[in-house]
C-alpha cells in the first residue's frame, strides 16, 4: 500500500505537504503512510483514493492486507482463517469472473506458499 500511495502521489506531482493540506491532516501522517509506519483510517483511505485516483477497492484490499500482516505477521493460522471465510461465504465461486478478486486470491496463494516454505 505504501508504494501504491507514494507512486500515485508522485504521478500527480503532489508533495506530501499538498496532500496533507487537501485532506486536512498532518503532513507527517502522509509520510508515515508512505513509509508504512502508520496506517490511514478507512475515511482517509477513501479520501486518498479519490485524491490520488487510485481504485478504491484495490487500495482498500491493500490496506486490509497490510493491517492483517502487521497485526498477525505470517501466521499460517491467519491464512487458514481467511480460507475458511472464503469457503464459508462461498466467495471462491462468486468471484471467479472478477479479475481484481482473482489477483487477490492468487496473492493469497503466493503468501500461503511463502509461509509454508518458512515452516
Amino acid at each position: 500500500m505504501k508504494i501504491l500511495l507514494k507512486n500515485a502521489r508522485e504521478q500527480k506531482n503532489l508533495k506530501t505537504r499538498e496532500v496533507a493540506q487537501i485532506l486536512g491532516i498532518d503532513q507527517a501522517l502522509i509520510s508515515k503512510f508512505e513509509s508504512g509506519t502508520r496506517f490511514p483510517t478507512r475515511e482517509q483511505i477513501s479520501k486518498l483514493s479519490k485524491l490520488l485516483n487510485i481504485d478504491y477497492d484495490i487500495l482498500m484490499v491493500s490496506w486490509i492486507k497490510e493491517k492483517i500482516l502487521n497485526d498477525y505477521g505470517n501466521e499460517l493460522n491467519v491464512l487458514k482463517a481467511l480460507s475458511f471465510i472464503l469457503i464459508e461465504n462461498n466467495y471462491t465461486s462468486s468471484f471467479s469472473n472478477e479479475p481484481k478478486i482473482d489477483s487477490i486470491l492468487e496473492e493469497m496463494e503466493r503468501l500461503k506458499d511463502k509461509l509454508q516454505q518458512l515452516r
